[in-house]
């Protein structure tokens, strides 16, 4: 992946999984280097040529895989080129395409990897006829496809591969620590999400490793690496097999014993809410995660989540509110069948669920989903633009170099200028809910019955001035990012000045908006006066006591907010109502309550990160694009100071 724009890298585990099973394999007769940082590969490809280069295939390097092969042909002539991963179409048709249009390219490994890129390997070392590749390798021979898929029915639920951490081959990433460690406990997912390339057909099939194996990785990763406070477990559905209960109570001995990881990031399984609660109290993670995507029923059978049960997700809600966690989900724009009306009921839905953050996502069409092919296309009248994608530009090996994206832009069911009215609304509940920014507030309408989605998407149509030309920006900027085709897109980045301007400026919207307003204080207290006039419009305020609670949350959340994000550590101590901080708290406990002591504080490690990335060498950076990386990294914690209560 790119290396131009500082972000969480994780440690290349997949590449290394097939290193790890050529090398028992072959032993000597085999030297393998593995790469993360696309400057190391090019300098290694310029000193020394391989034989072999082996390169992961996913929409954010594509491009880049394409300037490392052709450097490495430039230097080695004879050298063989090979792809995997998931960014490709799987039929035949699609396979074919693929090679016939990336000339550059020698063979492709579908699916699993280990044993197709080993028997191709093998093939090389024996002198074999390479025309004709091993299976589950797909090459052209004389312009034609040569492909035998390997048969996935008869594998074995046992996983079996040697694990590249116990064979050393990861020591050099475990101790960068800008390298968060993976671990993978199983393989294959049941469900279909025809978005999601996780459960094709090829692997639907859960298969797994030995628990005994996956203990051994997690002791030795804790005792090889950098300390990582962050871990992925990347298995599809983590809680799908009962064993995976165990897993936890290793994960947290780990915990316990060395203070870190800190925080473990897990992709529950569907339709096993017991056991993910299990999971979640074990582990004791502060943040739940359930991805709803639709609440709609004939959505979610389109898109191939028809089988979750809401029941299952509605018993991990009430466990991680009842115990203090908060709880996200994500929702997707676009999905097959979606109209306008069925986007907004399951905007609302998310805040009557009670989740705490709710995260709205475009859909990128992924090759190798059933929603990506060209009969979903058709069948559901998808349209598609293509913008760069953030981070993802640099140059290498004297080339510039990006990746764009082509996400969906409208359906049959939901127009462009629909989709794109959401925009706003999307920002609004990120910035005020998710962030915290009007939080407090939002849950006393919610608490008066009035949802707090709906407050938002009135705020979205406000017609203060202020507010008004800020979202037409807003609203232009959004639009004026998509290029018609993918084609068109790599046009306007080659040239020169572009591709200068997205190295320099391009940023995340979301993330520029709230930079934006930042620098803008007028801005902000309109949308904090707008956002509590449309309160008191919509909520039945029948006594002078609600109207006074309602005033008092106003002010606590000033207390909250951060004017000034290079604010030194500091502590204040205050005693604040109980029906006060039950909302800024999200702790109905304390509404009857008197008067609470409170710590309100901003801690060193706060201080550190907005220093690091905003104070350089004594010099305050508030520019726009310098505050939308920061946020992009974090920085959007930042905005709010801590507060805990003083038992």
């Amino acid at each position: 992946m790119y290396d131009t724009v500082r972000t969480n890298y994780v440690v290349p585990l997949n590449v290394a999984y097939l290193a790890a099973y050529t090398k028992e394999k072959y032993g000597r007769d085999v030297d393998i280097k593995i790469f993360k940082y696309p400057l190391e590969l090019e300098k290694k490809i310029k000193n020394c040529p391989p034989d072999i280069l082996g390169l992961s295939n996913y929409s954010w390097n594509e491009r880049l895989n394409q300037v490392f092969m052709e450097l490495a042909k430039r230097q080695n002539p004879k050298v063989i080129t090979v792809m995997g991963g998931p960014n490709i179409r799987t039929d035949r048709a699609g396979i074919e395409a693929y090679l016939s249009v990336n000339s550059l390219l020698d063979y492709y490994i579908l699916f699993e990897g280990e044993e197709p890129f080993a028997n191709l390997v093998g093939q090389v070392l024996a002198g074999g006829d390479l025309s004709v590749p091993p299976v589950g390798c797909a090459g052209l021979v004389e312009g034609r496809l040569h492909f035998e898929s390997v048969n996935s029915i008869n594998t074995s639920k046992h996983i079996n591969y040697p694990s590249p951490y116990l064979s050393g081959l990861l020591d050099d990433f475990l101790v960068d620590p800008n390298m968060i460690p993976l671990f993978e406990t199983n393989r294959g997912c049941p469900f279909g999400c025809t978005y999601c390339t996780w459960g094709i057909a090829a692997l639907s099939k859960v298969r797994c490793r030995s628990l005994d194996v996956i203990y051994e990785e997690m002791d030795y990763v804790a005792l090889k690496s950098a300390k990582q406070v962050n871990w992925i477990f990347c298995d599809a559905n983590f809680g799908i097999l009962k064993r995976d209960i165990e897993i936890a109570k290793k994960i947290r001995q780990l915990m316990d014993e060395n203070g870190f990881p800190i925080n473990v990031t897990l992709w529950h399984s569907k339709n096993t809410g017991g056991r993910n609660i299990e999971i979640a109290k074990t582990i004791k993670n502060c943040e739940g995660y359930i991805a709803i995507q639709s609440t709609d029923p004939d959505v979610l059978t389109a898109c191939g989540r028809g089988s979750i049960q809401p029941k299952h997700i509605m018993k991990q809600i009430d466990f991680y509110k009842e115990n203090g966690f908060e709880v996200s989900t994500d929702i997707l724009v676009g999905l097959p069948r979606e109209t306008a009306a069925s986007q907004l009921k399951t905007l609302m839905a998310a805040f009557d669920m009670g989740f705490g953050k709710i995260q709205a996502y475009n859909i990128r069409m992924l090759p190798g989903s059933q929603y990506e092919s060209t009969e979903d296309r058709l069948s559901y009248g998808v349209r598609t633009k293509f913008r760069p994608i953030f981070g993802a530009y640099g140059v290498y090996a004297g080339q510039n170099t990006f990746e764009v994206e082509e996400s969906v832009r409208a359906t049959k069911d939901m127009s462009e200028s629909e989709l794109e009215s959401f925009k706003i609304l999307h920002w609004l509940i990120d910035f005020c809910w998710n962030i915290g920014y009007g939080k407090p507030v939002l849950r006393f309408a919610q608490d008066h019955g009035v949802n707090p989605g709906l407050i938002l998407y009135e705020l979205s149509s406000s017609k203060n001035p202020l507010l008004a030309g800020l979202f037409l920006e807003m609203k232009k900027q959004s639009t004026d990012e998509w290029l018609e085709t993918k084609a068109a897109a790599v046009a306007f980045y080659e040239q020169q000045e572009n591709f200068d301007e997205l190295q320099n400026n391009f940023v995340k919207l979301n993330q520029l908006w709230i930079a934006m307003i930042y620098r803008n204080p007028e801005i902000l207290l309109a949308l904090q006066t707008e956002l509590i006039q449309l309160i008191k419009l919509n909520v039945q305020i029948d006594d002078g006591e609600s109207s006074e609670l309602l005033d008092s949350l106003v002010g606590a959340t000033h207390k909250l907010l951060c004017s000034d994000l290079l604010q030194e550590e500091f502590s204040i101590r205050e005693r604040i109502p109980g029906n006060v901080l039950s909302y800024v708290l999200d702790n109905s406990e304390l509404s009857n309550k008197g008067a609470v002591e409170v710590e309100i504080y901003r801690d060193k490690d706060t201080v550190m990160f907005c220093n690091f990335f905003l104070n350089q060498e004594n010099k305050r950076d508030f520019s726009i694009q310098n505050l939308t990386r920061f946020f992009e990294m974090g920085g959007k914690k930042m905005l709010k100071n801590q507060m805990r209560l003083v038992d």
